[in-house]
């Protein structure tokens, strides 16, 4: 662990708590610019959802896509796509992966999937066999809550970009994941998504802000 002065205490578990990171993951160099810039954003972030910034880590993802994950323990992996594009992308994504901590999804969808396994070991010991659907029915049920939380996660990101200063947070992160959208590709749907379709994610954002609350934002930001 490294220590940057003014700045977050950045982690990369590539081993130990979180088992779980991206491909692809790694330590970034504290003076590395999108180190500095994403360690600032995550900052914010947090302040502005009234939680502590010292609990926050961070990694980089060595990929050209536009992502930022949700690990245990308030760890985040921001990909250095999402690192160099525009502010306002960053500020909604890095947003939308606080919502998911300060909202405890991810411990959420370990009780859920405990509590099916635990459901189909009785089934299992009562009926020999029918324990095996637990394959099956766990992640189906599982990624169904996590689209849930998904569109939650949209919802708190919106009160959040708000609290950073932005005046149109709505706007700003349908701009965000349409961005996303562009450079990552469609998301597939279907039972096992983890993730809502983007039209879907777009429609539960309307009413938008007009185009000129985000200027008048951004000019007050200069």
């Amino acid at each position: 662990m490294h220590r940057v002065p003014g700045l977050l205490v950045l982690v990369l578990l590539a081993t130990g708590a979180c088992a779980s990171h991206p491909d692809g993951a790694y330590f970034p160099p504290p003076r590395k610019p999108d180190t500095v810039v994403v360690s600032h954003t995550l900052h914010r972030a947090a302040v502005a959802a009234g939680d502590d910034p010292a609990r926050y880590s961070f990694g980089l993802v060595s990929t050209d896509e536009v992502r930022a994950y949700a690990a245990e323990d308030a760890t985040f992996y921001v990909s250095e796509g999402l690192a160099r594009q525009p502010q306002a992308v960053l500020d909604a994504l890095v947003a939308r992966q606080v919502a998911h901590e300060i909202l405890g999804h991810e411990g959420q969808r370990r009780t859920l999937s405990l509590s099916v396994t635990a459901g189909f070991v009785v089934i299992g010991i009562a009926m020999p066999g029918l324990g095996l659907l637990d394959f099956l029915v766990n992640p189906l049920v599982v990624r169904a809550f996590t689209r849930e939380q998904e569109r939650q996660a949209d919802q708190t990101a919106v009160e959040i970009l708000r609290a950073m200063g932005h005046g149109a947070p709505r706007r700003t992160l349908a701009a965000a994941l349409r961005r996303a959208g562009d450079v990552n590709g469609a998301v597939q749907g279907g039972w096992f998504a983890s993730e809502p379709e983007l039209d879907e994610r777009l429609a539960a954002l309307e009413p938008l802000e007009p185009p000129a609350a985000t200027a008048r934002a951004a000019a007050g930001a200069r």
